[in-house]
């Protein structure tokens, strides 16, 4: 997830503070009432080390009133990053269906998947920067059931070949695998996606389901009419992990389809909120410079 030179010294010593703070929200989403919250996922709070962020976490009064914030000062991006979770899990749900018993997290970050699915018949590949892995992993294997496969593969997106790096950790490239690709693109270089996406279709078998989240085009260069992304821009850049990619609809269905993924849907926010959210009980801010997109291998 680290795309120039300073950013990756940062996070090759350091985890991912963004990842930390993505975390923290699905654990504050998680202490509201049930017929408000987004997601429930209250594995995550275990990642969460900083202390403004615990902090947030010591009450659901204080989690809601943070939110609240959040949600004021970055619209629609406590809603997406709380709800790619659910689409995420839903594809999941679905490939098992079909029999896909190898689940790929690229950037998983502080995601709880190989938590959720413990006991379960699969192999999670967790793929992440080696620091923020290095955080995880302890913490994780805690809390895993000795049933659970769970593979760790340290990968730098924008220096590492990520063919290598899952082979060698066991994925099987006759197999169909569902990879599920959330919260990195936006900080990699158009290269970095491309070289990843061909190294996917190298090892990704036919009926591989692919998710991938991405920003909107216009996000990058400030051109955008949502506020709450500009603000969000800078505040990445500030913290060492810029923004470098973003996309309109077609745009990322045409990079897909360079690489042998055929598209499928797409989501932004208020697409999300009016699958996952119907009765509009969150009134959480919905501005739209995100969105998610699925495809087929």
């Amino acid at each position: 997830m680290t795309i120039s030179a300073a950013p990756r010294r940062r996070l090759d010593r350091t985890a991912s503070l963004t990842a930390q703070a993505n975390a923290a929200q699905r654990a504050a989403e998680t202490l509201r009432p049930p017929n408000r919250r987004l997601v429930h996922d209250p594995q995550s709070s275990k990642f969460v080390e900083h202390p403004a962020l615990r902090a947030m976490l010591a009450h659901p009064r204080t989690a809601d009133a943070a939110l609240w914030v959040f949600d004021h000062l970055w619209g629609g991006l406590h809603a997406h990053i709380a709800l790619r979770m659910r689409y995420a899990d839903d594809a999941c749900r679905a490939a098992m269906a079909e029999g896909i018993d190898q689940i790929v997290l690229l950037g998983a970050g502080f995601d709880t998947t190989c938590l959720r699915l413990a006991g379960a018949s699969v192999t999670v590949f967790e793929v992440d920067a080696p620091a923020t892995q290095a955080r995880k992993r302890p913490i994780a294997e805690r809390l895993l059931r000795a049933s659970n496969q769970t593979v760790w593969v340290p990968c730098d997106f924008e220096r590492d070949a990520l063919r290598e790096r899952l082979l060698d950790g066991g994925l099987d490239p006759a197999k169909p695998s569902l990879v599920s690709w959330l919260g990195v693109t936006p900080y990699l270089t158009r290269g970095a996606m491309a070289a990843t996406l061909s190294d996917l279709a190298d090892i990704c078998a036919p009926g591989s389901r692919l998710v991938v989240d991405y920003i909107r085009a216009g996000v990058v260069d400030g051109s955008t009419p949502w506020r709450s992304a500009r603000r969000m821009t800078r505040l990445v850049a500030r913290r060492g992990e810029p923004y470098r990619s973003d996309f309109t609809e077609s745009g990322l269905n045409a990079l897909l389809g360079e690489h042998g993924f055929t598209p499928g849907e797409h989501l932004t926010v208020t697409g999300l909120l009016d699958r996952y959210d119907p009765r509009g009980d969150s009134a959480v801010a919905a501005d739209d410079w995100l969105a998610i997109a699925s495809a087929r291998r």
